[in-house]
């Protein structure tokens, strides 16, 4: 009785395929992003995260009219994420051979490193998580005229800075 080449190709695929849940899967690191609310049940209390390769070092909320609102607490949470091109772990490969002249022949074969990983192509990169929190002195004024006031955000790890601006939050419906 004559197999069908593929018809032992079929596990193989399987096992590929299985394979990929294996290995152990990298998160990538969060995006770069500024966002801000008001805190549910309290609606003077605004709150802006920012995720940054830079930490920020203060933040203030300028009204119309000049006067700043400090953060009253900023909290910061550094991690950092490793990137490598080079895979030093198991693996699993599915080979199929065939020619004009014979059949067709497939394979399957397992590896396991013997020695310790680590490529030399190995990029690390930090992210903090900064966030903030501030009281709105004047929610009555803050209502009225929020989309002049500006959020500004001074980010610093003692060697780079740089400062961003941006609208803070509508106001939470009454």
């Amino acid at each position: 009785m004559l197999t069908h080449p593929f018809r032992l190709l079929t596990p193989a695929l399987a096992a590929l395929l299985l394979s990929g849940c294996w290995a152990g899967e990298t998160v990538p690191p969060p995006r770069e992003s500024v966002t801000s609310h008001f805190v549910l049940g309290t609606p003077d209390q605004i709150t802006t995260t920012i995720v940054d390769p830079l930490p920020v070092k203060a933040a203030v909320l300028r009204q119309p009219d000049g006067r700043t609102v400090a953060a009253y607490q900023i909290d910061r949470d550094r991690s950092t994420y490793t990137d490598s091109n080079d895979y030093y772990g198991s693996g699993l490969g599915v080979g199929v051979e065939g020619g004009s002249n014979g059949g067709v022949s497939t394979g399957v074969g397992f590896g396991f490193p013997l020695f310790g990983g680590g490529g030399a192509d190995r990029r690390s990169h930090s992210t903090t998580t900064s966030t903030l929190r501030f009281k709105v002195p004047d929610m009555a004024a803050y209502r009225r005229d929020w989309q002049h006031w500006v959020l500004h955000v001074d980010l610093d790890d003692g060697a780079n800075r740089r400062s961003i601006e941006t609208l803070p939050p509508a106001p939470p419906l009454e």
